[in-house]
């Protein structure tokens, strides 16, 4: 019996002129070969399958190299099998298990924009790169803010498209970047010569050599605004000042109860600033009586419509500890200080294991790890105080 690749071949070189009766029954042929190219196979699909229960096993029980090998593994049949989705989940895998470049080699492959060429690390003098980050929350934002000043540095123009709350950062930061919109154009038609998610100039930029790698670059804060908060939240008493935040809208995060707080509040010093949106009456209730008089609310500051102001109030820190949120992502994004309290689920923002985040050079990561929250809190508050040492008043 014929295979495939016999078909095929025959295919290509028959007649397949419409006239022609053998073009046209070949032509049916090649058509239906190439969609049996495109399905995998069975055997792929069982190995994929394969795979991710093995990996998902190997998480659960803490087999971090385990569980590399096997999102390693799913990221080489992907490619094999053109299957964007099983890159892409591979990507996300490697992403919390310190997949180092191969990381950013799948996710970049798997949000490629058809019809419009992906820069693939070339020279980029003369040229214009636009920048979009294609799918993903806020976060991809902060975590690859940095790498914008190396493209900025190479290119003839660099157009990113973010969005609408993150414009001022991003062009206070980057003078030099052409900063548009998200929504208010077609990106389509802009006029660009190669364009990338973020994730490809991760793939070009954080190699696996860190010596090598790019730089952080923090988000630059309007300093104005800054000192100005700082000074509002000392003149009602001496700091230091520690922004803090406790609660989510995502219901599938296991969060620290409201009484957690209380050994930590009781164990660091000075001004202790909500860093949290929504409704928070309650709450502070009950955090000021564990911290009487020391709690700050600042009602001028909302997060969901002014990024900018936000952005401000966390540089005006000297720490911040949090649980997993936006806020924890833009204070490693500004280079302040930070602790950020993670549950036991496998979170795609942050990696699996260690303490440290490479995006964010000045985040630590206090994992529960099974245990009761309070403790985990009481760690938080140790690494806290480790954090602001000396720093006083902080004026």
């Amino acid at each position: 019996m014929q295979n495939r690749r016999t078909i095929l071949q025959k295919a290509k070189t028959a007649d397949l002129r419409p006239q022609s009766a053998v073009g046209k029954r070949l032509q049916k042929v090649l058509e239906r070969a190439k969609e049996l190219f495109k399905r995998p196979s069975r055997h792929a699909d069982e190995s994929a399958e394969r795979h991710m229960r093995l990996m998902e096993e190997s998480v659960q029980r803490g087999d971090w190299q385990t569980a590399r090998d096997h999102a390693l593994a799913l990221g080489v049949l992907g490619e094999q099998l053109g299957d964007l989705g099983l890159i892409k989940k591979a990507g996300r895998g490697l992403r919390r298990l310190d997949g180092g470049n191969r990381i950013w080699q799948l996710m970049a492959a798997s949000k490629q924009l058809r019809g419009r060429p992906d820069w693939d690390g070339s020279d980029l003098a003369g040229r214009t790169l636009l920048v979009d980050r294609r799918e993903g929350d806020l976060a991809i934002f902060f975590q690859f803010a940095s790498l914008l000043g190396p493209v900025v540095a190479a290119a003839g123009r660099c157009i990113v498209f973010v969005e609408p709350r993150l414009a001022p950062l991003y062009r206070r930061t980057y003078p030099a970047l052409d900063v548009r919109i998200e929504g208010e154009e077609d990106m389509a038609a802009v006029d660009a010569d190669v364009v990338a998610g973020f994730e490809t100039l991760a793939k070009h930029f954080w190699p696996d050599d860190p010596v090598a790698r790019a730089p952080f670059v923090p988000l630059e804060p309007d300093r104005r605004l800054v000192a100005e908060l700082r000074g509002t939240y000392l003149d009602g008493g001496p700091g230091p000042l520690i922004g803090f935040a406790w609660g989510s809208l995502n219901k599938s995060k296991d969060l620290p109860a409201l009484d957690d707080w209380r050994t930590l509040f009781g164990s660091l010093q000075g001004r202790l600033v909500s860093l949290q949106y929504g409704d928070v009456g309650p709450a502070l209730s009950e955090f000021e009586r564990h911290a009487p008089g020391r709690i700050i609310h600042d009602a001028s500051v909302d997060q969901l419509t002014d990024m900018d102001r936000f952005a401000a109030q966390i540089a005006a820190l000297d720490a911040v500890v949090t649980i997993s949120n936006t806020g924890a992502n833009l204070a490693g994004a500004l280079g302040v200080p930070t602790i950020v309290m993670l549950d036991d689920e496998f979170r795609l923002s942050w990696p699996a294991f260690g303490e440290t985040v490479a995006a964010y050079p000045s985040v630590r990561l206090v994992r529960k790890g099974g245990r009761a929250w309070a403790s985990a809190v009481q760690e938080a508050g140790g690494r806290v105080m480790q954090i602001i040492g000396g720093a006083g008043d902080g004026g």
